[in-house]
């Protein structure tokens, strides 16, 4: 069993999102990031402490995945489990969906029977929708211009490497999916200067609105955010590098226009892309990373690494999320 920290009380959860929807990162402000990233840390430096084991008792969590998951959806049960809530877990082409009902009526249908809603959806005006026919809390577990949840662990793991957030360099490599869109929305919020290298086929399809959003908060909060096509000098001065998905065929089986144009050796994370960055640089992989081609086995698995870890933060930011939103 692994050692728990000890020392600091079980916090009071804060009511400042309850019953709050969230359907991309951007709807929460400095103060509130920072009280999920301090609840989800408590929760995982005290995972075996019982004190809110049974605060969602009778809550019932539905998952609607319209694609598999692995880490979302197991962070997600455990998270609810862990809280003394239920899951029921709903494959989109197993429900009414797979059979042409609309979004909406069966965000209607859902509202009728569960607590809170986490919903892994093909765009962002599907979330949107269900949050627009339902009134419980409801939590985006990816969409092409949202990861919150994910990248909410993300930073938990980032600060859990480096001690802090604030003032750090981080460069984001990988698709421009809901990951990137989410790091370019939170990052000035919290104080990151965020870099994105991504081939210039992905800078293309990076969404305009968002990028705006993302600049206009950099420059109110003197941060930089900045996009380079040079996997190489994107990382000089990065504190952490955090990759995604590259290929996106070889995630969802579908091939992007984009993704022909990608030279895959040039975006492929090695110790000679590292020895570019500083030297104290970490790196991480939101996964699924396929070895060879997302990174090196060297990389993957070296000392800088703290891909293990990230997956189990992302578990707790789950958590934290569920025990501020849920009624």
């Amino acid at each position: 069993m692994a050692q728990e920290k000890s020392g600091r009380r079980p916090p009071e959860i804060s009511d400042r999102i309850r019953g709050r929807q969230l359907p991309h990162i951007g709807l929460l402000n400095r103060e509130e990031l920072n009280e999920i990233i301090g609840l989800g840390e408590w929760f995982r430096d005290h995972r075996y402490d019982m004190t809110y084991a049974d605060l969602l008792k009778g809550r019932v969590q539905a998952l609607l995945f319209v694609y598999e998951s692995t880490r979302t959806r197991l962070g997600f049960e455990a998270a609810m489990a862990q809280l003394g809530g239920s899951n029921v877990y709903l494959s989109a082409k197993e429900t009414q969906m797979g059979r042409g009902e609309s979004v909406a009526d069966t965000a209607r249908a859902l509202d009728q029977y569960i607590d809170t809603f986490c919903g892994r959806l093909w765009t962002q005006d599907d979330i949107e929708s269900v949050c627009q026919n339902m009134d419980k809390p409801v939590l985006n577990a990816c969409t092409p211009l949202d990861h919150s949840t994910h990248v909410i662990g993300e930073l938990m793991a980032i600060k859990e490497a480096k001690g802090r957030l604030e003032g750090l360099n981080l460069v984001y490599t990988g698709m421009a999916r809901g990951i990137l869109h989410s790091f370019i929305r939170v990052c000035p919020v919290i104080g990151i200067n965020l870099t994105l290298a991504v081939p210039d086929s992905y800078a293309r399809t990076i969404n305009s609105a968002v990028m705006d959003e993302g600049q206009a908060r950099a420059k109110e909060a003197g941060t930089r955010m900045a996009v380079c096509t040079n996997l190489k000098e994107a990382v000089r001065d990065a504190d952490f590098i955090q990759a995604s998905t590259l290929i996106r065929s070889m995630l969802a089986g579908e091939q992007s226009p984009e993704e022909k144009e990608v030279e895959i050796p040039h975006w492929t994370v090695t110790d000679e892309v590292l020895a570019c960055a500083k030297p104290d640089v970490h790196y991480s992989h939101s996964g699924p990373a396929h070895r060879g081609v997302c990174a090196t086995d060297a990389v993957m698995d070296g000392s800088k690494s703290i891909i293990p870890r990230e997956a189990l933060n992302a578990i707790y930011s789950k958590k934290a999320l569920l025990a501020m939103m849920v009624k």
